[in-house]
């Protein structure tokens, strides 16, 4: 197990001492995709949440109201 952590410590040192400088330019159409994907991912989970949230509220309604009918009885 150690030599397995030496090994991966040794390419991850390796990786990082012989890769160069990418000299890569971002223009703003690169940033606005990225801000793009980020806002979808956010409107995504709100929306999951939202719609879980409508269908747990759902159904302990309709528990209530089969209490309600049963109590009424």
């Amino acid at each position: 197990m150690i030599n397995k952590i030496k090994i991966y410590v040794s390419l991850l040192f390796l990786f990082f001492a012989l890769c160069s400088p990418a000299h890569a330019y971002l223009d703003p159409g690169s940033i606005s995709i990225v801000l793009q994907s980020i806002l979808a991912a956010i409107a995504g989970v709100a929306a999951t949440y939202r719609l879980w949230l409508f269908k747990v509220k759902n159904f302990f309604g309709k528990m209530r109201k089969k209490k309600k009918i049963e109590d009424q009885k």
